[in-house]
């Protein structure tokens, strides 16, 4: 080893500093790269998750649609039952003066 490289400590010179400093550099591109796909991983996952959940609820929906419907029809109809019965006995009374 050269004098040049040599410090105050035995075998820390410039080329092992530089050493050091790209296995810190690489150590913190892999930490950081490895969150990174944590983090993408976990947003898949979270979209795929809302995707199907929205399914669900679309699926959901349309039967509380679908059920609204029924409810009005049948609403609908007994109304117009009650009305005509309720002419046919005004008509019954009608005739019966």
């Amino acid at each position: 080893m050269a004098d040049s490289e040599k410090t105050g400590f035995d075998g820390f010179g410039t080329k092992a500093a530089t050493e050091q400093f790209l296995k810190l550099m690489k150590s913190s591109f892999d930490a950081t790269f490895e969150n990174v796909v944590k983090i993408q991983t976990m947003n898949e996952k979270m979209l795929k998750d809302m995707i199907a959940k929205g399914k669900e609820l679309q699926t959901d929906g349309v039967k509380a649609v679908d059920e609204f419907i029924a409810n009005a029809n049948k609403g609908r109809d007994e109304y117009k039952k009650a009305v005509e019965e309720g002419f046919k006995k005004v008509e019954q009374m009608m005739k019966s003066d």
